[in-house]
């Protein structure tokens, strides 16, 4: 799916929930670096619904087993339906879309939601959501692959 990204990078994305059936690793998009937002749908990805997922961070320095601080986090964000564009209202999160910054052993409800998925990398230095990254700015197209 996306080139030199490493395992250490990809989310892992479960049809079931906690972290059990068919599963898919999913690399971050480049689209908070200057590349292309791209969501999945989760026919694309081979899975029938979206159970669970692990969402790997990046400790500040990873040969520091002390340091809490991190370099980098995975967002995993959900559509209930195809997306138009990346930037999101805030008013229907919960609702149309969600964002998942954590391994998640269950989404409840959203498993049966989900129709579409971005995972994207986000800086500790970013704003902690991915709306409020963008709410000055014009909406950044999102590449839907079917």
């Amino acid at each position: 799916m996306a080139e030199n990204a490493g395992p250490m990078m990809e989310a892992t994305l479960y049809e079931a929930p906690h972290y059990e059936g068919p599963a898919v690793a999913v690399p971050p998009d480049k689209g908070n670096e200057g590349g292309e937002a791209v969501a999945y749908s989760l026919a694309h990805l081979g899975l029938n619904r979206l159970g669970s997922l692990r969402a790997p961070t990046l400790p500040a320095d990873p040969d520091d087993l002390f340091r809490q601080e991190l370099r980098w986090v995975t967002t995993v964000t959900v559509w209930e339906s195809r997306p138009d564009s990346w930037m999101a209202d805030d008013g229907e999160r919960g609702k149309a879309w969600q964002d998942y910054g954590a391994d998640t052993t269950d989404l409840g409800a959203w498993a049966a939601k989900v129709r579409y998925v971005r995972v994207w990398k986000q800086t500790a230095d970013a704003l902690t959501d991915a709306d409020s990254l963008l709410h000055d700015a014009a909406p950044i197209a999102i590449v839907i692959v079917e």
